[in-house]
Protein backbone atom coordinates (compact mmCIF):
# COMPACT_ATOMS: atom_id res chain seq x y z
CA UNK A 1 0.00 0.00 0.00
CA UNK A 2 2.09 3.27 -1.18
CA UNK A 3 1.48 6.57 0.81
CA UNK A 4 2.70 9.15 -0.91
CA UNK A 5 3.54 13.07 1.04
CA UNK A 6 4.70 16.08 0.04
CA UNK A 7 8.26 16.07 2.10
CA UNK A 8 9.40 19.94 2.41
CA UNK A 9 12.76 18.74 2.83
CA UNK A 10 13.23 17.92 -0.40
CA UNK A 11 10.88 19.98 -2.35
CA UNK A 12 8.90 17.39 -4.04
CA UNK A 13 6.54 14.31 -3.46
CA UNK A 14 8.08 11.05 -1.92
CA UNK A 15 6.68 7.32 -1.52
CA UNK A 16 6.76 7.24 2.16
CA UNK A 17 8.30 4.28 3.93
CA UNK A 18 8.93 4.23 7.60
CA UNK A 19 12.36 3.57 10.01
CA UNK A 20 11.00 0.43 11.17
CA UNK A 21 8.78 -2.10 9.66
CA UNK A 22 4.89 -1.71 10.73
CA UNK A 23 6.09 1.25 13.32
CA UNK A 24 5.56 5.00 12.30
CA UNK A 25 7.08 8.22 14.75
CA UNK A 26 5.40 10.78 14.13
CA UNK A 27 5.97 14.49 15.99
CA UNK A 28 3.23 17.64 15.27
CA UNK A 29 4.19 20.76 17.43
CA UNK A 30 1.28 21.65 19.22
CA UNK A 31 0.16 24.79 20.91
CA UNK A 32 1.14 27.47 22.88
CA UNK A 33 -1.76 27.90 25.68
CA UNK A 34 -1.47 31.45 25.91
CA UNK A 35 -4.95 31.73 24.64
CA UNK A 36 -7.71 29.56 23.27
CA UNK A 37 -7.23 28.21 20.18
CA UNK A 38 -8.18 29.74 17.02
CA UNK A 39 -9.75 27.75 13.17
CA UNK A 40 -6.27 27.68 12.00
CA UNK A 41 -4.94 25.41 15.02
CA UNK A 42 -7.96 22.89 14.02
CA UNK A 43 -6.93 23.20 10.38
CA UNK A 44 -3.26 21.53 10.92
CA UNK A 45 -4.88 18.86 13.44
CA UNK A 46 -7.42 17.83 11.59
CA UNK A 47 -5.21 17.64 8.68
CA UNK A 48 -2.78 15.32 11.14
CA UNK A 49 -5.54 13.40 12.12
CA UNK A 50 -6.05 12.15 8.39
CA UNK A 51 -2.62 11.22 8.46
CA UNK A 52 -2.63 9.40 11.95
CA UNK A 53 -6.17 7.73 10.89
CA UNK A 54 -4.49 6.74 7.55
CA UNK A 55 -1.20 5.24 8.90
CA UNK A 56 -3.22 3.01 10.97
CA UNK A 57 -5.83 2.04 8.72
CA UNK A 58 -2.51 0.39 7.03
CA UNK A 59 -1.85 -1.03 10.22
CA UNK A 60 0.83 0.68 11.15
CA UNK A 61 1.60 1.19 15.24
CA UNK A 62 2.03 5.09 15.20
CA UNK A 63 3.67 6.87 17.86
CA UNK A 64 1.74 10.30 17.61
CA UNK A 65 3.59 12.88 19.81
CA UNK A 66 2.16 16.20 20.06
CA UNK A 67 3.11 18.66 22.42
CA UNK A 68 2.18 22.07 24.82
CA UNK A 69 4.85 25.11 24.56
CA UNK A 70 3.79 26.16 28.53
CA UNK A 71 7.21 27.93 28.75
CA UNK A 72 6.99 30.91 26.90
CA UNK A 73 7.24 34.92 26.79
CA UNK A 74 3.83 35.14 26.06
CA UNK A 75 2.42 32.82 29.49
CA UNK A 76 5.10 34.55 31.38
CA UNK A 77 4.43 38.03 30.67
CA UNK A 78 0.58 37.41 31.97
CA UNK A 79 1.39 35.06 34.87
CA UNK A 80 3.64 37.89 36.08
CA UNK A 81 1.29 40.75 35.99
CA UNK A 82 -0.24 41.55 39.28
CA UNK A 83 -3.56 42.78 37.91
CA UNK A 84 -4.55 39.56 36.75
CA UNK A 85 -4.73 38.11 39.89
CA UNK A 86 -3.33 35.08 38.52
CA UNK A 87 -0.71 32.99 41.12
CA UNK A 88 2.65 32.63 39.55
CA UNK A 89 1.72 29.35 38.44
CA UNK A 90 1.98 27.69 35.08
CA UNK A 91 -0.67 25.07 34.79
CA UNK A 92 -3.15 27.45 37.04
CA UNK A 93 -3.13 29.97 33.58
CA UNK A 94 -2.79 27.26 30.77
CA UNK A 95 -4.92 24.59 31.64
CA UNK A 96 -8.20 26.20 30.73
CA UNK A 97 -6.39 27.15 27.33
CA UNK A 98 -4.97 22.74 27.00
CA UNK A 99 -9.24 22.10 28.28
CA UNK A 100 -10.51 24.27 25.65
CA UNK A 101 -7.72 22.88 22.71
CA UNK A 102 -8.86 19.31 23.42
CA UNK A 103 -12.92 19.93 23.60
CA UNK A 104 -12.57 21.61 20.04
CA UNK A 105 -10.75 18.53 18.88
CA UNK A 106 -12.65 16.15 20.04
CA UNK A 107 -15.71 17.89 18.81
CA UNK A 108 -13.96 17.64 15.10
CA UNK A 109 -13.22 13.63 16.42
CA UNK A 110 -10.07 13.97 16.14
CA UNK A 111 -7.52 11.00 17.62
CA UNK A 112 -5.32 11.91 20.68
CA UNK A 113 -2.07 11.18 20.11
CA UNK A 114 0.04 8.90 21.86
CA UNK A 115 1.46 11.47 24.23
CA UNK A 116 1.83 15.29 25.24
CA UNK A 117 4.52 16.15 26.90
CA UNK A 118 4.87 19.53 28.31
CA UNK A 119 7.79 21.68 28.29
CA UNK A 120 7.42 22.40 32.47
CA UNK A 121 7.86 18.66 32.47
CA UNK A 122 11.00 18.22 30.44
CA UNK A 123 13.22 20.58 32.21
CA UNK A 124 16.17 17.81 32.95
CA UNK A 125 16.14 16.61 28.85
CA UNK A 126 16.25 20.34 27.36
CA UNK A 127 19.71 20.45 30.12
CA UNK A 128 21.30 17.00 28.80
CA UNK A 129 20.82 18.09 25.67
CA UNK A 130 22.33 22.29 26.02
CA UNK A 131 25.45 20.32 27.60
CA UNK A 132 25.60 17.35 25.11
CA UNK A 133 25.59 20.47 22.28
CA UNK A 134 28.34 22.68 24.25
CA UNK A 135 31.02 19.07 24.60
CA UNK A 136 30.42 18.76 20.89
CA UNK A 137 31.35 22.19 20.41
CA UNK A 138 27.84 23.69 18.72
CA UNK A 139 26.85 26.02 21.51
CA UNK A 140 28.86 28.39 23.87
CA UNK A 141 27.74 30.51 27.01
CA UNK A 142 27.75 34.09 27.41
CA UNK A 143 26.85 35.57 30.51
CA UNK A 144 24.52 33.18 32.06
CA UNK A 145 23.10 32.65 28.57
CA UNK A 146 23.71 29.83 26.47
CA UNK A 147 23.40 30.61 22.31
CA UNK A 148 23.29 27.80 19.59
CA UNK A 149 26.68 28.71 16.97
CA UNK A 150 24.84 27.63 13.27
CA UNK A 151 28.50 28.12 11.88
CA UNK A 152 29.35 24.59 13.46
CA UNK A 153 26.22 23.25 11.54
CA UNK A 154 27.09 23.09 8.00
CA UNK A 155 23.54 21.52 7.44
CA UNK A 156 21.69 24.63 8.61
CA UNK A 157 19.40 26.71 6.51
CA UNK A 158 18.55 23.31 3.88
CA UNK A 159 15.44 22.66 5.16
CA UNK A 160 14.22 26.21 5.07
CA UNK A 161 15.99 27.37 2.19
CA UNK A 162 17.84 30.48 4.10
CA UNK A 163 21.85 29.86 2.97
CA UNK A 164 23.94 29.71 6.05
CA UNK A 165 26.53 32.36 4.32
CA UNK A 166 23.66 34.54 4.27
CA UNK A 167 23.09 34.79 7.77
CA UNK A 168 26.71 34.71 9.20
CA UNK A 169 27.37 37.49 6.56
CA UNK A 170 27.95 40.56 8.39
CA UNK A 171 28.26 39.18 11.40
CA UNK A 172 29.51 41.42 14.54
CA UNK A 173 29.45 41.06 18.20
CA UNK A 174 26.76 43.34 19.96
CA UNK A 175 27.69 44.86 23.73
CA UNK A 176 24.10 43.80 25.05
CA UNK A 177 24.17 40.59 22.88
CA UNK A 178 27.49 38.67 22.62
CA UNK A 179 26.56 35.96 19.70
CA UNK A 180 28.78 34.92 17.59
CA UNK A 181 27.01 35.20 14.41
CA UNK A 182 22.94 37.00 13.93
CA UNK A 183 21.63 34.00 13.09
CA UNK A 184 22.88 32.57 16.49
CA UNK A 185 19.83 31.60 18.64
CA UNK A 186 19.45 30.96 22.47
CA UNK A 187 19.18 27.75 23.82
CA UNK A 188 19.20 28.83 27.42
CA UNK A 189 18.15 32.48 28.36
CA UNK A 190 19.39 33.34 32.13
CA UNK A 191 19.20 36.50 34.49
CA UNK A 192 15.62 36.56 33.56
CA UNK A 193 12.90 37.40 36.08
CA UNK A 194 9.58 36.00 37.52
CA UNK A 195 9.67 32.07 36.61
CA UNK A 196 12.82 30.24 36.62
CA UNK A 197 14.70 26.89 36.76
CA UNK A 198 18.76 26.15 38.21
CA UNK A 199 21.33 25.22 35.17
CA UNK A 200 24.92 24.42 34.91
CA UNK A 201 24.69 27.98 33.85
CA UNK A 202 22.56 29.64 36.66
CA UNK A 203 19.14 30.06 36.93
CA UNK A 204 17.01 30.57 33.75
CA UNK A 205 14.42 29.07 31.25
CA UNK A 206 15.19 27.60 28.17
CA UNK A 207 14.63 29.11 24.60
CA UNK A 208 11.66 28.37 22.44
CA UNK A 209 13.21 26.22 20.00
CA UNK A 210 15.30 23.73 22.54
CA UNK A 211 12.25 22.59 24.16
CA UNK A 212 10.74 20.57 21.07
CA UNK A 213 14.28 18.45 20.57
CA UNK A 214 13.92 17.76 23.83
CA UNK A 215 10.49 16.34 24.04
CA UNK A 216 10.65 14.62 21.39
CA UNK A 217 14.30 12.74 22.77
CA UNK A 218 11.83 11.85 25.90
CA UNK A 219 10.47 9.06 22.84
CA UNK A 220 12.64 8.52 19.98
CA UNK A 221 15.86 10.02 18.94
CA UNK A 222 14.51 10.19 15.14
CA UNK A 223 11.12 10.54 13.75
CA UNK A 224 9.78 9.24 10.59
CA UNK A 225 7.57 12.51 10.12
CA UNK A 226 7.64 16.04 11.85
CA UNK A 227 5.06 18.46 11.00
CA UNK A 228 3.22 21.15 12.14
CA UNK A 229 1.90 24.67 10.26
CA UNK A 230 3.77 26.67 7.58
CA UNK A 231 4.72 29.79 10.45
CA UNK A 232 6.86 27.32 12.11
CA UNK A 233 9.45 26.13 9.45
CA UNK A 234 11.26 29.14 10.00
CA UNK A 235 13.29 29.54 12.51
CA UNK A 236 11.36 26.82 14.78
CA UNK A 237 11.92 23.79 12.76
CA UNK A 238 15.24 24.97 11.32
CA UNK A 239 16.40 25.50 14.35
CA UNK A 240 14.85 22.17 16.00
CA UNK A 241 16.68 20.13 13.41
CA UNK A 242 19.91 21.80 13.74
CA UNK A 243 20.46 21.13 17.47
CA UNK A 244 18.76 17.64 17.92
CA UNK A 245 20.89 16.43 14.55
CA UNK A 246 23.99 18.49 16.25
CA UNK A 247 23.08 16.84 19.67
CA UNK A 248 22.54 13.54 18.78
CA UNK A 249 24.62 12.76 15.48
CA UNK A 250 21.40 11.30 14.00
CA UNK A 251 18.31 12.73 11.63
CA UNK A 252 15.93 14.51 13.02
CA UNK A 253 12.95 13.77 10.90
CA UNK A 254 13.05 12.02 7.50
CA UNK A 255 9.84 13.61 5.73
CA UNK A 256 8.50 16.92 6.99
CA UNK A 257 4.97 17.88 6.53
CA UNK A 258 3.50 21.63 6.68
CA UNK A 259 -0.04 22.96 6.86
CA UNK A 260 -0.53 26.13 5.07
CA UNK A 261 -2.35 29.19 5.97
CA UNK A 262 -5.97 29.07 6.91
CA UNK A 263 -6.49 33.01 6.07
CA UNK A 264 -9.85 35.41 6.66
CA UNK A 265 -11.47 36.16 3.72
CA UNK A 266 -7.54 36.14 1.82
CA UNK A 267 -5.99 38.41 5.00
CA UNK A 268 -3.70 36.24 7.81
CA UNK A 269 -5.67 36.02 11.25
CA UNK A 270 -4.48 38.78 13.40
CA UNK A 271 -5.36 40.17 16.68
CA UNK A 272 -4.15 43.57 15.31
CA UNK A 273 -7.01 42.95 12.28
CA UNK A 274 -9.69 41.98 14.69
CA UNK A 275 -10.13 38.96 12.29
CA UNK A 276 -9.01 35.96 14.74
CA UNK A 277 -11.71 33.16 14.97
CA UNK A 278 -11.63 31.38 18.10
CA UNK A 279 -12.57 27.31 17.21
CA UNK A 280 -14.88 27.27 20.52
CA UNK A 281 -16.97 30.18 19.11
CA UNK A 282 -17.26 28.46 15.47
CA UNK A 283 -17.66 24.67 17.06
CA UNK A 284 -20.45 26.25 18.88
CA UNK A 285 -22.46 27.43 16.05
CA UNK A 286 -21.84 24.91 13.50
CA UNK A 287 -21.69 21.68 13.57
CA UNK A 288 -18.09 20.10 14.36
CA UNK A 289 -18.76 17.91 10.96
CA UNK A 290 -19.12 20.67 8.67
CA UNK A 291 -16.15 22.43 9.41
CA UNK A 292 -14.61 19.30 9.07
CA UNK A 293 -15.81 18.79 5.90
CA UNK A 294 -14.51 22.06 4.64
CA UNK A 295 -11.14 21.37 5.66
CA UNK A 296 -11.21 18.22 3.49
CA UNK A 297 -12.97 19.78 0.67
CA UNK A 298 -9.17 21.50 0.44
CA UNK A 299 -5.59 20.89 0.01
CA UNK A 300 -3.43 21.16 3.16
CA UNK A 301 -0.66 22.55 1.46
CA UNK A 302 -2.65 25.34 -0.31
CA UNK A 303 -3.49 28.32 1.48
CA UNK A 304 -7.13 28.42 2.52
CA UNK A 305 -9.25 31.37 2.64
CA UNK A 306 -12.08 31.00 5.57
CA UNK A 307 -16.00 32.64 5.00
CA UNK A 308 -18.84 32.05 6.88
CA UNK A 309 -20.98 31.20 3.56
CA UNK A 310 -17.84 28.61 2.70
CA UNK A 311 -18.63 26.79 5.86
CA UNK A 312 -22.49 26.88 5.07
CA UNK A 313 -22.10 25.67 1.74
CA UNK A 314 -19.76 22.49 3.49
CA UNK A 315 -22.71 22.41 5.99
CA UNK A 316 -25.32 21.83 3.51
CA UNK A 317 -23.13 19.26 1.32
CA UNK A 318 -22.20 17.51 4.57
CA UNK A 319 -26.01 17.25 5.85
CA UNK A 320 -26.51 15.70 2.17
CA UNK A 321 -24.13 12.96 2.64
CA UNK A 322 -25.55 12.32 6.50
CA UNK A 323 -29.09 11.88 5.60
CA UNK A 324 -28.28 9.32 2.48
CA UNK A 325 -25.95 7.17 5.05
CA UNK A 326 -26.73 7.53 8.68
CA UNK A 327 -29.04 4.59 8.75
CA UNK A 328 -26.64 2.67 6.77
CA UNK A 329 -24.31 -0.34 9.04
CA UNK A 330 -20.87 0.12 9.21
CA UNK A 331 -18.40 -2.44 7.76
CA UNK A 332 -15.73 -3.05 10.24
CA UNK A 333 -11.80 -1.78 9.37
CA UNK A 334 -10.27 -5.19 8.21
CA UNK A 335 -13.14 -5.85 5.88
CA UNK A 336 -12.94 -2.14 4.40
CA UNK A 337 -9.07 -2.27 4.21
CA UNK A 338 -9.97 -5.77 2.05
CA UNK A 339 -12.42 -3.77 -0.32
CA UNK A 340 -10.00 -0.41 -0.90
CA UNK A 341 -7.05 -2.12 -1.57
CA UNK A 342 -8.06 -4.57 -4.29
CA UNK A 343 -6.86 -3.51 -7.49
CA UNK A 344 -10.23 -2.92 -9.61
CA UNK A 345 -11.60 0.16 -10.51
CA UNK A 346 -14.72 0.99 -7.77
CA UNK A 347 -14.38 4.63 -6.90
CA UNK A 348 -14.31 3.65 -2.80
CA UNK A 349 -10.83 1.88 -4.31
CA UNK A 350 -10.09 5.51 -6.33
CA UNK A 351 -11.55 7.33 -3.14
CA UNK A 352 -9.01 5.27 -1.19
CA UNK A 353 -5.91 6.14 -3.39
CA UNK A 354 -6.78 9.76 -3.44
CA UNK A 355 -6.10 9.94 0.41
CA UNK A 356 -2.72 7.97 0.10
CA UNK A 357 -1.85 10.71 -2.69
CA UNK A 358 -0.41 13.54 -0.39
CA UNK A 359 -3.60 12.95 2.04
CA UNK A 360 -5.76 13.80 -1.25
CA UNK A 361 -9.23 14.32 0.91
CA UNK A 362 -10.55 16.66 -1.50
CA UNK A 363 -10.49 14.38 -4.21
CA UNK A 364 -11.86 11.27 -2.12
CA UNK A 365 -14.82 13.51 -1.64
CA UNK A 366 -15.47 14.71 -5.31
CA UNK A 367 -15.56 10.70 -5.81
CA UNK A 368 -18.57 9.53 -3.97
CA UNK A 369 -20.71 13.13 -4.57
CA UNK A 370 -19.86 12.07 -8.48
CA UNK A 371 -21.27 8.25 -7.31
CA UNK A 372 -23.78 9.65 -5.68
CA UNK A 373 -26.57 7.48 -7.62
CA UNK A 374 -25.13 4.42 -7.38
CA UNK A 375 -24.19 5.03 -3.53
CA UNK A 376 -28.36 5.73 -3.15
CA UNK A 377 -29.12 2.66 -5.45
CA UNK A 378 -26.81 0.23 -3.31
CA UNK A 379 -26.78 -0.57 0.66
CA UNK A 380 -23.59 -2.14 -0.43
CA UNK A 381 -22.54 0.91 -1.38
CA UNK A 382 -23.65 3.04 1.50
CA UNK A 383 -21.94 0.85 3.74
CA UNK A 384 -18.61 0.84 2.13
CA UNK A 385 -18.83 4.97 1.95
CA UNK A 386 -19.97 5.43 5.53
CA UNK A 387 -17.21 3.52 6.85
CA UNK A 388 -14.58 5.27 4.82
CA UNK A 389 -15.72 8.58 5.57
CA UNK A 390 -15.83 7.52 9.57
CA UNK A 391 -12.62 5.30 9.09
CA UNK A 392 -9.88 7.52 6.59
CA UNK A 393 -11.72 10.67 6.76
CA UNK A 394 -12.72 10.69 10.62
CA UNK A 395 -16.49 11.67 9.78
CA UNK A 396 -18.93 11.09 12.24
CA UNK A 397 -23.43 10.69 10.98
CA UNK A 398 -26.28 10.78 13.22
CA UNK A 399 -29.57 11.30 12.76
CA UNK A 400 -30.21 14.68 11.79
CA UNK A 401 -31.82 17.23 13.69
CA UNK A 402 -35.65 17.87 13.09
CA UNK A 403 -36.59 21.30 13.48
CA UNK A 404 -39.68 23.13 13.97
CA UNK A 405 -40.11 25.41 11.70
CA UNK A 406 -41.56 28.76 13.11
CA UNK A 407 -44.26 30.99 12.46
CA UNK A 408 -42.19 33.47 11.52
CA UNK A 409 -40.73 31.17 8.88
CA UNK A 410 -44.58 30.52 8.28
CA UNK A 411 -45.35 33.83 7.17
CA UNK A 412 -41.85 34.59 5.29
CA UNK A 413 -42.65 31.11 3.05
CA UNK A 414 -46.57 32.64 2.30
CA UNK A 415 -45.14 36.25 1.78
CA UNK A 416 -42.67 34.50 -0.76
CA UNK A 417 -45.57 32.47 -2.54
CA UNK A 418 -47.77 35.43 -2.77
CA UNK A 419 -44.68 37.64 -4.63
CA UNK A 420 -44.78 34.32 -6.72
CA UNK A 421 -48.23 34.11 -7.57
CA UNK A 422 -47.59 38.12 -8.38
CA UNK A 423 -44.85 37.16 -10.79
CA UNK A 424 -42.96 39.59 -8.71
CA UNK A 425 -39.96 37.61 -8.90
CA UNK A 426 -37.42 39.72 -7.43
CA UNK A 427 -39.24 39.97 -4.44
CA UNK A 428 -39.74 35.99 -4.20
CA UNK A 429 -35.93 35.54 -4.74
CA UNK A 430 -35.17 38.23 -1.65
CA UNK A 431 -37.55 36.35 0.30
CA UNK A 432 -36.05 32.79 -0.45
CA UNK A 433 -32.29 34.71 0.34
CA UNK A 434 -33.62 35.79 3.66
CA UNK A 435 -34.76 32.65 4.50
CA UNK A 436 -31.15 30.99 3.56
CA UNK A 437 -29.59 33.20 5.85
CA UNK A 438 -31.91 32.35 8.79
CA UNK A 439 -30.78 28.86 7.99
CA UNK A 440 -33.32 27.63 5.57
CA UNK A 441 -33.24 26.26 2.21
CA UNK A 442 -36.82 26.46 0.29
CA UNK A 443 -36.94 24.62 -2.89
CA UNK A 444 -39.62 24.66 -5.58
CA UNK A 445 -40.77 21.14 -6.65
CA UNK A 446 -43.68 20.07 -8.36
Amino acid sequence: MKLILSNTFSRKKEQFSSQQEGRVSMYVCGITPYSFSHIGHARVYVTFDILHRLLKMQGKDVLYIRNFTDIEDKILDRILQPHTGIEPKINTFVEPFINDFHAGLTKLNCLPPTHEPRVTETIPEIIDLIERLITRGHAYTVSGDVYFDIASYPEYGKLSCHPLENMIAGSRVDVADQKRNPGDFALWKGNVEGLYWNSPWGYGRPGWHIECSAMISKHTKTLDIHGGGADLLFPHHENERAQSEAGFGCELSKYWLHVEFLLMNKEKMSKSLGNVMLMKDVLEKNNPMAFRFLMLQHGYNKSLSYSDEDLQAAGKAFARLNDLLWQSESIDSVDLMSVVTKQDSTFITQAFDAVSDDLGTAKAIALIFENIHEIKQSLKSKQLVKSFCEHFLGLVFAKPIEQEITSEMHELIAERELARQQKDWKRADDLRDQLARLGYLVQDKK
